[in-house]
């Protein structure tokens, strides 16, 4: 087991549990032709789909709601419309506590400001799920629950008291020479001061392979999650 941070590397299984956003609603005003409109953003995480949907609120108009999906870009959600109407696309980048919520012509105050939303923690909701690694002396790890439907295998290194764990997932091939190239979590862990033969999650950053104009591939940094409520994963 890990029963010293700094001389035994770790071995065996380790199991906790990780909470994640099923139900996010952010909010924001917009002040547009001298009125203050309502913005509301609620992405959700389903089964087989990310559901997003955006409410427009002006004073002297009818309420505009639009419904669409979501996905993780290069550092920021990408939301998309499913109606004809423009803009088709929307992204969600965050800004320290608040979000940017831009379109590609823009979006922004009477004043050029960005528009900014901030996450109503009261509306939006977690969910826990159930985390296992298991580390093999050889380097090999394998990464069973964290949302995963199937059990993946990855590999592990250490630095110092710290440990990584990176699980590459399969190129998905959707015909008509369109992939979905192969995306990497990599989990960060430190050994726990406080409780033995126990490992603190960190955590948790997704990779994707982008193309350069020349064709060659490169390492993007996609997205980035901290686990601020430090889950702990304990020796079984």
């Amino acid at each position: 087991m890990f029963s010293s941070c700094y001389s035994d590397d770790p071995k065996g299984t380790y199991s906790g549990e990780v909470k994640d956003w099923v139900y996010e609603v952010f909010e924001g005003n917009l002040i547009a032709a001298g009125e203050e409109c309502s913005v509301q953003l609620i992405l959700s995480q389903g089964v087989e789909k990310m559901n997003s949907e955006i409410v427009f609120i002006h004073p002297k108009m009818k309420p505009v709601r639009r419904i669409g999906t979501w996905g993780v870009g290069d550092g920021e959600r990408i939301i998309r419309m499913d109606d004809k109407k423009e803009p088709k696309e929307f992204f969600l980048i965050k800004r320290g506590l608040r979000y940017a919520f831009q379109t590609k012509e823009g979006l922004s105050n009477d004043d050029g400001s960005p528009l900014l939303l901030m996450r109503n923690l009261g509306k939006s909701r977690k969910t826990s799920y159930p985390i296992e690694i298991t580390f093999g002396r050889a380097g090999g790890a394998r990464l069973e629950g964290a949302g995963f439907a199937e059990v993946k295998t990855g590999e592990w290194n250490r630095v110092g008291d710290r440990v990584t764990v990176t699980i590459k997932l399969a190129e998905i091939n959707l015909g008509d020479d369109e992939d979905i190239p192969a995306e990497s979590y990599k989990y960060f862990l430190r050994c726990s001061k406080e409780k033995a033969d126990t490992l603190v999650l960190e955590k948790m950053v997704v990779m994707r392979p982008f193309l350069k104009e020349d064709g060659s591939k490169r390492q993007s940094w996609m997205s980035s999650l901290i686990f601020s409520d430090s889950p702990l994963l304990i020796a079984q």
